[in-house]
């Protein structure tokens, strides 16, 4: 081949060359591009899709048949946590319900009404941004010298009661004040008080726990190990690097092992947001005395609905069986 044409064979090829990877570099300029657009903005909105507070309340206790008392516990921050008390006449058990991440306390009336019917007085709350639990920067500038009724006019009125993005402490500081409520304006004995919370608030009620172990017993509905596994089991999210990009961690199944009062752990065979197999996990980290209860039939929400009648069995059951633990840690 004459030298002049093998230059212009190079050159012909270098050209196709470049035709072909120039396109493939920029798609693949854009996709990097866009990947670490969508990191950046888990990593930035995150506690928006950890956190989905609701500020309506769409039902009372009432409406389910309990008596219920309005109240307002001071929290953090000069905050103020919303909370509904349902005494139980004649009773001296106490649960403490730590609710999830949606909504707020009036999407769990008829889980509360299960407990109500075993016999416990019941401390439902919201933790701040959820309902009508306001955070300091508007609430003590606004509510400053305002009667009660004056204050629950002004939370009626307001269209947005989400002031303030929750945070994985900021939950763990509410718990701390809706335990503070009971044992401190209520005068209630920790050995009469039972801890429980569903999915993310079963992450708040295991820290409460573990900060309080004169406490009777701890009951976790639907949980999980850590928000980590919990965001890995939606497949999507494991295309990106969430062990760099999460800050809210919620880690109980290092907080578990610790524990040193009586747990209860439950979960539906049917959960199709969090793993039935997060149970079994925090269930065999934890120390004795431990119970876990696998709900047949039943997704995340609905175990009131569709195994009440069992898990009011598995409850009182585990209630019984360890009112000489807690007398014994009272004592």
């Amino acid at each position: 081949m004459p030298l002049s044409l093998h230059f212009s064979h190079i050159a012909l090829m270098s050209s196709i060359a470049t035709k072909t990877v120039a396109p493939l570099l920029v798609i693949g300029s854009l996709a990097t591009l866009a990947y670490a657009g969508v990191c950046f903005a888990l990593y930035s909105y995150q506690r928006k899709l950890i956190f989905r507070p609701l500020p309506d309340l769409v039902r009372t206790p009432a409406e389910v048949g309990i008596p219920y008392e309005d109240v307002w516990i001071p929290a953090a921050n000069n905050g103020k946590l919303h909370g509904w008390w349902m005494p139980h006449p004649g009773s001296r058990k106490t649960l403490l319900f730590c609710h999830g991440n949606y909504g707020n306390i009036s999407y769990n009336t008829e889980r509360i009404r299960l407990y109500y019917s075993m016999g416990f007085s019941i401390l439902a709350f919201d933790y701040r941004g959820y309902g009508q639990s306001l955070s300091q920067p508007i609430f003590s500038s606004v509510t400053e010298g305002m009667t009660g009724n004056m204050v629950d006019t002004l939370v009626d009125t307001m269209t947005d009661n989400s002031l303030t993005v929750p945070t994985e402490q900021s939950t763990y500081e509410d718990g701390e004040a809706a335990w503070q409520y009971l044992t401190t304006q209520r005068k209630l004995s920790p050995s009469d008080i039972t801890i429980l919370g569903h999915s993310m608030g079963g992450a708040i009620a295991i820290h409460l726990a573990h900060s309080h172990p004169q406490a009777a017993r701890l009951i976790v509905e639907s949980s999980f190990t850590t928000m980590q596994d919990a965001v890995h089991a939606k497949k999507i999210y494991r295309l990106f690097p969430i062990e760099q990009l999460l800050t809210e961690p919620f880690n109980s199944l290092s907080k578990v092992a610790r524990l040193t009062l009586p747990v209860l752990y439950a979960h539906g065979d049917q959960d199709q947001d969090v793993p039935t197999e997060m149970s079994h996990r925090l269930y065999q980290a934890s120390a004795h005395p431990k119970q876990l209860w696998i709900a047949p039939g039943v997704g995340h929400n609905d175990i009131a609905a569709v195994a009440g009648d069992q898990y009011k069995k598995v409850i009182q059951s585990f209630v019984e069986s360890t009112q000489h633990s807690a007398a014994s840690i009272a004592a």
